[in-house]
């Protein structure tokens, strides 16, 4: 991953970290920023595989569907991007999921999907 793409990446995870938390509401004793990412991640997570493990792969890197751990994306590589593609689905067997599990747990799907690329 060149620099430019890689500074772009970083920054686009910036601002869904912030969009995460700012819809968040912070719960007394929490430690702030960082634990709600890593929350939203976690349980981006767990949605992973209950509903994407199948064609993604176990370890998100591909198998019936596209890898989603490296920098090709056919559909854009934005958050808009991402959200519309598990929203709505894709042609050739992407479901869409916008009823099933709401904006707030795509939002963390997409935290995961983030995550897996700068491990």
């Amino acid at each position: 991953m060149n620099k430019a793409v890689k500074t772009a990446f970083l920054f686009s995870l910036f601002l869904l970290a912030l969009s995460v938390i700012s819809c968040t509401e912070k719960k007394p004793g929490s430690s702030g920023t960082a634990d709600s990412l890593s929350k939203a991640i976690k349980q981006g997570a767990l949605i992973y595989e209950n509903k994407c493990l199948k064609c993604h792969g176990e370890d998100a890197k591909g198998g019936i569907c596209p890898n989603l751990t490296d920098d090709e994306w056919k559909y854009g590589d934005s958050d808009e991007d991402f959200y519309k593609s598990i929203a709505e689905g894709r042609p050739g067997g992407m479901p869409g999921w916008e009823d099933s599990l709401g904006k707030e747990k795509i939002d963390m799907v997409i935290s995961y999907i983030r995550s897996l690329s700068i491990k």
